[in-house]
């Protein structure tokens, strides 16, 4: 349920108002890729990368999709490579510029206020955050400021009874094209906030949570999505000359490797950047998460594939605490799968297939210590993926909402809090 009333809010940021990105997308195909054998999965990224391809979701399962987004250029060249290892490839998203203008619908209305129901621009969502500070329970503060200059912002929402509680912390938009996780981490701060329907599960965890939440920490590529390109995922640091950005979820200080599901080269989507935390957005996180001793639970919220998964990125051997991050994990997908029958998938993050080190759920556990530390991943697993339509923003945000709550609510209980 949405907040009835949100306080009109003067409009610095665009909401879905902005022009068309710069960049489009016509006749550009999305493929998915079922492989056979882990062998295929390298031969897939190796082929991605050999046509400098996006890959927009690589393989968690041997029966899970390789999908990739092609350019009509290269899709004849590429689609025979990929027949010529024995596999068949279905095109998924036959033009992506399409789905684009689809999901947008409106975008050239001007709105005058913040749309809790909407993608918001960066600076209409600090707003409303800073609107939120004359609600008793929430208290507004900076976490850093990007490569461009933006304030990062996060609030703190607490019922102020008793002192050093534990606390759950949550952000969105580290990948700049992944809008839903933002407006998803803006319901969760509506609800939790607000209350608007009176809920006892809010209530009853705000007496044993402290609860953290940052909607853009990646806000340059944010609003470069917005306004330039809609596929964009990295910041917006210039590496080199004609390659930009960093892929921040590469970027993190604990057993960085670009050659672990990252890149060296500036160009490729999955840049890992020249060292660890190289990237002012990054430190920015690095030293929020470890700098609350008080964080039990930390999740990183992405689309898509519908997945709730934990450490470690880096290698497949499986935290010694996994049991306990698999079972809070599997409350929140239950939850979930109850409220709009959507089905997420729990389990560590290389099982068995794919791996990625330098994420912000690996650095938040093993140099942190903050135990309950996941990346989420929202829907959907095929029509869409990372273009969704502003239809999608209610349902995603109320499972979410209610996976949040029954992980919360069992992290009570299996913690003895």
């Amino acid at each position: 349920m949405w907040t009835k009333a949100v306080p009109a809010i003067s409009l610095i940021g665009i909401v879905l108002s902005l022009p068309g990105p710069t960049k489009r997308y016509d006749g550009h195909s999305v493929l998915q890729i079922l492989p056979k054998t882990i062998e295929n999965v390298h031969q897939l990224i190796a082929l991605s990368q050999k046509y400098h391809l996006d890959i927009w979701k690589s393989p968690r399962f041997l029966n899970d999709t390789f999908d990739v987004r092609v350019d009509p250029e290269q899709v004849i060249s590429f689609v025979h490579d990929i027949e010529s290892l024995g596999l068949k490839p279905t095109h998924w998203i036959k033009d992506v510029q399409k789905l684009i203008d689809e999901a947008l619908p409106g975008r050239s209305r001007r709105a005058t206020s913040f749309n809790i129901g909407a993608f918001n621009g960066h600076n209409s969502i600090n707003t409303y955050l800073d609107s939120l500070s004359t609600n008793s329970r929430v208290s507004v503060h900076t976490m850093g400021h990007s490569y461009e200059g933006r304030t990062i912002k996060y609030v703190k929402i607490s019922n102020n009874v008793g002192s050093g509680k534990k606390a759950i912390y949550a952000d969105g938009g580290i990948h700049a094209r992944e809008w839903l996780a933002v407006s998803t981490v803006l319901y969760m701060i509506d609800q939790m906030a607000n209350n608007p329907s009176n809920d006892r599960t809010i209530e009853a965890l705000l007496g044993k949570f402290d609860f953290y939440f940052a909607p853009v920490v990646n806000p340059d590529g944010y609003e470069y999505s917005r306004s330039h390109d809609r596929m964009w995922r990295k910041n917006r640091r210039p590496v080199q000359h004609g390659c930009t950005g960093v892929d921040l979820n590469r970027n993190f200080a604990y057993h960085w490797n670009p050659d672990n599901g990252g890149s060296h080269n500036p160009c490729e989507e999955v840049h890992s950047g020249t060292h660890a935390a190289s990237e002012v957005e990054t430190k920015v996180l690095q030293n929020f998460l470890c700098g609350n001793s008080n964080f039990i639970a930390y999740l990183n919220i992405h689309t898509y594939g519908q997945y709730w998964i934990y450490p470690w990125g880096y290698t497949p051997v499986l935290p010694a605490d996994y049991r306990d991050l698999d079972h809070l994990g599997r409350a929140a997908a239950t939850a979930i799968r109850h409220t709009h029958g959507t089905t997420f998938t729990v389990g560590e993050d290389t099982r068995v297939l794919y791996a990625a080190a330098g994420g912000a759920d690996d650095y938040a556990k093993g140099a942190c210590g903050v135990k309950y530390s996941y990346t989420v991943e929202l829907r959907d697993t095929g029509r869409y993926g990372f273009v969704p339509p502003s239809s999608y923003i209610a349902p995603a945000g109320e499972e979410t909402f209610a996976g949040f709550k029954a992980f919360a609510t069992e992290l009570v209980h299996y913690e003895h809090l």
